[in-house]
C-alpha cells in the first residue's frame, strides 16, 4: 500500500455518473426499497446442519441490553474484542475440539462483523458441518432478537441476551453478534469476531470443501494482519467514529481517515485483483462488508459523504467482483441492512423511515478477471 498522505485530503474528481440501470423489485411485503442483490428474501444463507435441542430457561439479569452496534465513542477503538474468546482447535487440545454438527453459528445479515463470518463459512463450505441462525435484523429495547414466533428453533431463546446470560449469567453486555455456540456444553464458545474467521480457515481445515481457498496463507499472515489493522481503525470503525462523532474535530479526524485509506485502496487495486494480488485472503473478507453498506448507510447516515463508493473506479470495480464470488453476494441484502440501521432502536433514527435507494447494480461487469498481480 502506498504511504498515507498528510492530513488534509486531496481534491478528487468523481468518477462519471454511470447510466442509471432499472432496479429489481422485491416483493412490497418483504423489502421496503428496490434492491439488486443475490438475497432478497431474508432467510438463512443455508439451512441449519444440527437437529434442534431442548430449551432452556435463561437467566434474568437488571442491565439493559446493548446490541454492542453502538459502543461509546473514547477516541479508542469502536468494536471490543471479544468476552468470549474460547478455542475451537482441530487437534483436541482444548475442551472444544472442531467437530461437524456440534456448532452454531448466530449471526444478523445486517451486521457487518456477522457478514465475514458468514463469507468464511460458505467460502470453506462449511455450511455442511456448522449450523446457522439469524437474528431479525430490526434490534429493540431488548437487543437482537429472533424472528421466529417461538424464538431460536435450537433453544428457545427469544433474544440474543438469553445466550449470554445462559452462559453466565451474571453478564452485562454488550451482547453483540457473530458468536459460536456449542451445542454440547450448551453455551458460547467465541464472539472474538477477529479470530472466529481464523479459527473456521485454520482449525476447521479437515472439513474444508475440496477446492476451498486458503483464505489464511501461513506465509502471508503478517501482511493480512498489517493491512486488516489499518483498515479496522480507519475504515471498518473508521465509518462509524465519523457518524457517531460528538465534535467536529473529532468528525474532520475521522473522514479524514476513511477517505484516506480508501483512496490508497483504490490506488492499490488498480495493480491487482485482490488486496494481496491473486489471491483472495481473509483482507478482502474484513473490508467488504463495510463497502457493500457504505453507499446505501454510511454515506448519508454517518455523514461519510465526501464521496461515494461508487466515485473509486478501481474500489467499486473490486466490490463488484468481490460481489460475484460465492458467499459474498449471498449474504448482502440491502434490505435487512438499511431497515437495521434505520430502524432499530440504538442508532437514534427518530422518523423511522427506510430510505428508497440508492439503486446499486451490482451485476455490472467489473472487468477484474483479467488482472494479474
Amino acid at each position: 500500500m502506498p504511504a498515507l498522505p498528510q492530513p488534509g485530503l486531496p481534491a478528487r474528481q468523481p468518477m462519471p455518473d454511470r447510466a442509471p440501470v432499472p432496479a429489481r423489485l422485491p416483493a412490497p411485503a418483504r423489502l421496503p426499497a428496490p434492491e439488486r442483490s443475490a438475497r432478497v428474501q431474508g432467510g438463512p444463507p443455508w439451512a441449519p446442519s444440527v437437529p434442534p435441542a431442548s430449551t432452556f430457561s435463561p437467566a434474568q439479569s437488571d442491565s439493559a441490553p446493548s446490541t454492542g452496534s453502538l459502543p461509546a465513542i473514547t477516541g479508542g477503538l469502536i468494536r471490543r474484542q471479544g468476552t468470549f474468546t474460547g478455542r475451537i482447535t482441530r487437534d483436541g487440545s482444548t475442551e472444544f475440539p472442531a467437530e461437524p454438527s456440534r456448532y452454531q453459528l448466530y449471526a444478523s445479515l445486517a451486521c457487518p462483523w456477522s457478514q465475514r463470518t458468514l463469507i468464511a463459512c460458505r467460502l470453506l463450505g462449511l455450511d455442511r458441518v456448522i449450523g446457522l441462525t439469524l437474528t431479525d435484523p430490526v434490534a429493540d429495547e431488548n437487543g437482537w432478537r429472533f424472528a421466529a414466533d417461538d424464538g431460536d428453533p435450537l433453544t428457545g431463546a427469544r433474544f440474543l441476551t438469553d445466550l449470554y446470560r445462559a452462559t453466565d449469567p451474571g453478564y452485562r453486555g454488550p451482547f453483540t453478534v457473530p458468536l459460536i455456540w456449542d451445542l454440547r456444553s450448551r453455551r458460547i464458545v467465541s464472539n472474538d469476531v477477529a479470530q472466529i474467521t481464523v479459527m473456521l480457515e485454520t482449525e476447521f481445515r479437515p472439513f474444508h470443501r475440496p477446492g476451498a481457498p486458503d483464505l489464511y496463507p501461513a506465509a502471508r499472515r503478517r501482511d493480512i494482519e498489517s493491512l486488516t489493522t489499518l483498515i479496522f481503525h480507519t475504515v471498518n470503525t473508521g465509518v462509524y467514529k465519523a457518524g457517531l462523532a460528538t465534535t467536529q474535530a473529532s468528525y474532520d479526524q475521522a473522514v479524514e481517515a476513511v477517505f484516506t485509506t480508501l483512496d490508497a485502496l483504490d490506488e492499490r487495486l488498480a495493480r491487482r485483483r485482490f488486496l494481496l494480488g491473486d489471491l483472495l485472503t481473509e483482507a478482502d473478507i474484513r473490508l467488504y462488508p463495510t463497502l457493500v453498506r457504505f453507499d446505501a448507510v454510511y454515506y448519508q447516515m454517518f455523514n461519510c459523504n465526501l464521496r461515494r463508493l461508487s466515485d473509486y473506479r478501481y474500489l467499486w470495480a473490486y466490490t463488484r467482483d468481490l460481489y460475484s464470488h460465492p458467499g459474498f453476494g449471498e449474504t448482502t441484502d440491502l434490505g435487512q441492512i438499511k431497515r437495521h440501521y434505520y430502524l432499530s432502536s440504538e442508532w437514534g433514527h427518530k422518523f423511522r423511515i427506510v430510505p428508497i435507494g440508492p439503486q446499486i447494480n451490482w451485476t455490472e461487469p467489473h472487468g477484474r478477471t483479467r488482472m494479474h498481480g
